[in-house]
């Protein structure tokens, strides 16, 4: 065989193979785990043992639920950077009703649940109804979501030590391999989740929402509509996670869900949605939340100052842009 028609032949396969890996990214996100895992299980051992591997995966669900609900507003074609306010919220929310009020436990996550749908309608309106692009319009919700929690609180911490049973049971461990019910519960959900936009006809009007918005007229779709249960799809799982931070912590603080909202937002890219619309995984977003978990306490484990740390970060979010338009690209060709 000539060796320059093997030559030439190799670029061109590369390209296709990358063409692939980026229209498959759990693949990408699978091995990238694999290397990060072994690296840092490399410099501390303990990243590898049973008791490593249950903390990994109990707090990929604080923003593995956000990550949850972003995939699907963010294949819609809207984004949302309040995440992080309305998880505060809903924690202080919970924490004010219960530790403050002294109402039973149901009453309070009822409330932070109810102040979430309520975040996710006000998005929609400035978004959908206003027409404040989603990017900046959800930005500016954030500051004022994020107000209303500092209010609620006034600089204190809402202690709720064994006033939470439900929320403690949730995250108690389970039979499975003493991982908790909390991961459990989100793996159902990721599951389901990905099978009904996989399968179903829900991942089709969400793609067609999202991708081509004529089309999605066409079909009788109404997109307000699904882009609003969308918003409000995110804010509830926000909340969920921040009431799950708080019992944690036995205490509503100010600080929770503090830079969420570039977080999440990351980990949909990292799991091949697209800033654009039209193109969202849900099994890819439980793999990037994995991953970002992964590099964090790797991170922590191996001792890397808090500045270094920052760099990474930083160049987490450059590398998840530069993946989405790299995807965008090879949908194209």
């Amino acid at each position: 065989m000539d060796s320059t028609s093997v030559t030439g032949r190799t670029p061109s396969m590369l390209r296709r193979m990358g063409r692939r890996a980026l229209n498959y990214p759990e693949i990408g996100v699978g091995i990238a785990i694999i290397i990060f895992l072994l690296m840092f299980t490399f410099l501390d051992a303990s990243m590898a043992t049973p008791e490593g591997i249950v903390r990994l995966f109990t707090q990929i669900t604080y923003m593995g639920f956000a990550a949850f609900g972003m995939s699907h507003l963010m294949l819609a074609g809207e984004i949302d950077l309040s995440t992080g306010a309305v998880a505060g919220l809903a924690a202080a929310v919970a924490g004010a009703v219960i530790g403050d009020l002294g109402m039973p436990e149901w009453v309070g996550i009822a409330a932070a649940l109810l102040a979430a749908v309520m975040a996710g309608l006000l998005n929609s309106f400035v978004v959908l109804v206003i027409g404040v692009p989603s990017f900046f319009g959800t930005l500016g919700t954030h500051f004022v979501i994020w107000g209303v929690m500092q209010a609620i609180l006034r600089g204190r911490w809402i202690i709720v030590e064994d006033k939470v049973p439900f929320l403690g049971a949730v995250t108690s461990p389970s039979p499975f391999f003493n991982l908790p019910w909390t991961f459990i519960i989100f793996l159902i959900l990721v599951l389901a989740g990905d099978f009904l936009v996989r399968r179903s006809r829900i991942g089709a009007i969400l793609a067609a929402t999202g991708g081509n918005r004529q089309a999605a007229d066409v079909a009788g779709i109404n997109t307000a509509a699904v882009k609003t249960v969308c918003f409000i799809l995110v804010s509830v799982c926000a909340a969920f996670g921040g009431m799950l931070v708080m019992n944690a912590a036995i205490s509503a603080d100010p600080q929770i869900g503090d830079g969420w909202q570039l977080w999440v937002v990351a980990i949909a890219v990292i799991g091949g949605s697209s800033f654009s619309g039209g193109l969202g995984s849900v099994l890819g977003a439980f793999l990037g939340v994995l991953l970002i978990q992964v590099i964090r306490l790797g991170l922590g484990a191996a001792q890397i100052k808090t500045n270094a740390q920052g760099v990474v970060i930083g160049a987490i979010l450059i590398v998840s842009a530069i993946l989405d338009v790299l995807r965008r690209r090879a949908k194209q060709y």
